[in-house]
């Protein structure tokens, strides 16, 4: 099977068996549940997938975060934040294919109103919570003349974060997920409907390889152009999760063409990175070539965890279950586990070898604390949990 696939997996195993041993609970999704029937083994490779997927945003931040700890500077000419950024890099894609994947096959028959309803419950309502409680925790109180003011500013400024996700660096992305859900029932309208909504459906999921990204973190505001992008993710995950077993049989044939496809994109994007190359008109060859290698390595990835069948990597179960949690908290504490991490590697004066430590250190540290966190809201407030903090 693909070696990067057994690299990526595998580098990680060793740091989180414990953990796992240590937090695993009776998840929805336990391996004892998830292997009884088709539907049920489905969940269990994909499941396995998501796991893998918040891992690689973790450590792709903590690599981001060691680098800056070091260097004082986000540079991409750096060759390990180089390396990073190549493999690491729009991994959030893997989670709009999965939601995708997790419409047709999971949500869809449950009718839109379940599907909402869920949404709210365990996504935007554990999104507000932590918009509310990363602003507060922002706020100097005493600029404030009088209360009203401090309210008046207090209430404009959760709402901005809600609206446009900046509450903190890696909440971006749910506004846009929040978005993708939205556009759900046009997606499977075009998906369905007759040959020429198809086409329109299928224009959708390349729509990405002409419309890039918009990166921007410090202002409010959420581009369309973004909103398109990871809707082609989303909409090639519809289309996979329909018919998915005879998609991915099909797609196993042509299993080495795709990895071939996966490392041939890895390679072009550290051309792109090593000459800084990527703007051409409005169009950013990186953000163009990275959904190419993402949706292979994502084919990759699904179809090797497909493989194991009803011997899933255990130690994956609570990381997956806890990922959308994960990826609330895990930005916050990098951030503030950042310069503690940074003192005490501070004998070491090989740079590079710091960068890697702290990268470690900063990502394992980080994992823990949130699956600790998870772990303590589920004993404190039961099922009520997920509605808080998303697990």
């Amino acid at each position: 099977m693909d070696v990067l696939a057994r690299i990526t997996s595998g580098s990680v195993e060793i740091c989180f068996r414990s953990i796992s041993s240590v937090l695993k609970q009776k998840h929805p999704l336990a391996l004892a549940n998830i292997t009884q029937s088709k539907n049920s083994e489905f969940l269990g490779y994909l499941h396995s997938f998501r796991g893998l997927a918040i891992l690689k945003i973790v450590f792709g931040h903590a690599v981001a975060a060691a680098c800056i700890g070091v260097y004082g500077v986000f540079d991409v000419s750096n060759p390990i934040l180089m390396i990073s950024e190549v493999f690491y890099h729009d991994s959030t894609l893997y989670f709009a294919i999965i939601s995708g994947i997790l419409f047709s096959q999971v949500l869809k028959p449950r009718g839109y109103f379940k599907f909402y309803k869920s949404k709210l419950k365990h996504i935007v309502l554990p999104y507000l919570f932590f918009t509310v409680v990363l602003t507060l925790i922002k706020i100097n109180f005493r600029q404030f003349s009088n209360f009203q003011d401090g309210l008046q500013w207090t209430v404009s400024k959760i709402w901005m974060n809600f609206i446009f996700g900046k509450a903190n660096f890696a909440l971006w992305y749910i506004p846009i997920l929040i978005a993708l859900f939205l556009v759900t029932p046009v997606l499977e309208f075009l998906q369905k409907r007759n040959s020429i909504t198809k086409i329109c459906f299928f224009i959708m999921m390349i729509l990405p390889l002409f419309i890039s990204r918009v990166q921007n973190l410090t202002a409010y505001h959420v581009s369309v152009e973004t909103i398109i992008y990871f809707t082609g993710a989303y909409a090639f995950g519809m289309y996979l999760g329909e018919d998915l077993n005879d998609k991915l049989k099909w797609l196993k044939t042509y299993q080495f063409q795709i990895t071939l496809l996966g490392y041939i994109s890895s390679a072009w994007l550290f051309y792109l990175y090593i000459y800084d190359l990527d703007a051409v008109g409005m169009l950013s060859l990186k953000e163009t070539v990275f959904y190419i290698q993402k949706i292979s390595f994502a084919i990759i990835f699904i179809l090797w965890f497909k493989t194991f069948q009803d011997k899933q990597p255990h130690w994956l179960i609570p990381i997956a279950s806890d990922s959308f949690s994960i990826y609330f908290i895990h930005g916050s504490l990098l951030y503030t586990l950042l310069p503690w991490v940074m003192s005490i590697l501070k004998p070491i004066t090989l740079q590079s070898l710091k960068v890697v430590l702290g990268a470690f250190i900063l990502g394992s540290l980080v994992m823990v604390l949130s699956m600790l966190m998870v772990a303590i809201s589920k004993k404190l407030f039961g099922k009520y949990s997920r509605m808080i903090v998303g697990a």
